[in-house]
């Protein structure tokens, strides 16, 4: 008998495919960052490729998610965190210890200052130590190994509080997803507004005392504007979320299957539209800058609209890389841009093929 039920329909919709150009794009946003570490100056924007990351995963992790719910009636929670320590904590522990004897042997006067940074790395909340410390992008601090590691810390507090919210989500029933879509956008556009009414718009010191407008007093310490707004998990939210409620309502099977399966070609000026968005604020963009005699002040570009519309351009490329029929999912998914990337495996019920 031919597999004609709603259920067996949903689980062909519910597959996540691999999609060759979401690698790509990630490949473009590693480079964008690895240049702005090399010298800012070159591309002082590049850093912005970081929130590039962060709505994708967004993306995926809401697809697998659904996914699963839909093919089991269920998400197995445990299992979901161990593929994700799985993938990140043997190489992240890896990196922790020979960085501890490097430091040991070629930078011991700096070996009680890891400490900090290497506790914070194991248990995942290295960009609210760097808060707390104020040691984010913007401290004077020339070994800073782990610094890296604040946008780590936001994807796994991500991993481990999304399922239970889609679990909660997915319990009030399918109908639901695109109402519970903009919601999330609607959070997403919510922080942004947040962020750009609290950037510091006053000149930057290294101290409360000589710059009271860049920070806020918790107690007896100075917690800098800047470092909150651009290291918080909750503003950095902003991308995931983005991510999220495009995954609700754009899943890569269910697009060859409604009034959007022969309108791939169309999606392709969008998708070059987001990436033209997100390039130009690469080049664009700083965290903080110079302003003459004023001294350091906030980048608005970024705090007021920036990091959202990074944001918006990911969306865009993402939507035309999943639909199959869309030229620039292989235009991103070229093998020059893959060439590192792990080979994709072959779906499966049991499981993705993605993230």
């Amino acid at each position: 008998m031919a597999p004609t039920s709603e259920t067996s329909r949903s689980a062909q919709i519910s597959r996540v495919p691999y999609l060759p150009g979401l690698d790509g794009l990630r490949a473009l946003a590693v480079m964008a960052v690895i240049v702005y570490h090399a010298n800012s100056s070159w591309l002082p924007g590049g850093y912005l490729g970081v929130e590039v990351f962060f709505v994708i995963s967004g993306y995926l992790i809401t697809l697998l998610l659904v996914a699963e719910s839909e093919r089991t009636g269920a998400i197995e929670l445990r299992q979901f965190w161990a593929r994700r320590a799985r993938r990140l904590l043997p190489a992240l522990f890896t990196m922790l210890v020979l960085l501890i004897f490097w430091t040991a042997f070629f930078e011991r006067d700096a070996l009680g200052k890891l400490r900090g940074d290497v506790v914070a790395g194991v248990v995942y909340g290295s960009n609210w130590f760097q808060v707390w410390t104020g040691a984010g992008y913007t401290a004077v601090n020339d070994f800073a190994p782990l610094r890296h590691l604040w946008s780590l810390a936001v994807e796994e507090q991500f991993y481990l509080l999304w399922p239970l919210v889609m679990l909660f989500v997915l319990r009030r029933g399918r109908d639901r997803l695109p109402r519970v879509a903009m919601w999330f956008a609607g959070t997403a556009v919510a922080i942004g507004v947040a962020m750009a009414a609290l950037m510091p718009t006053s000149r930057i010191g290294q101290d409360c005392a000589s710059t009271p407008g860049a920070y806020w007093e918790i107690g007896s310490r100075c917690i800098s504007k800047v470092d909150a707004l651009y290291l918080s998990t909750p503003t950095r939210a902003m991308g995931l979320l983005l991510g999220a409620a495009l995954a609700l309502v754009w899943r890569p099977y269910a697009l060859l299957r409604g009034p959007m399966k022969h309108k791939g070609p169309t999606l392709d000026p969008v998708a070059i539209i987001g990436v033209g968005i997100v390039a130009l604020l690469t080049w664009k963009v700083h965290i903080v800058h110079m302003l003459g005699e004023k001294g350091l002040h906030a980048d608005p570009w970024l705090f007021r609209g920036g990091l959202f519309l990074v944001g918006i351009g990911t969306l865009m490329a993402i939507a035309a890389v999943a639909h199959k029929k869309a030229f620039a999912g292989r235009v991103l998914g070229n093998p020059v841009l893959l060439r590192d990337a792990p080979r994709p495996r072959r779906w499966s019920p049991r499981g993705s093929s993605t993230a």
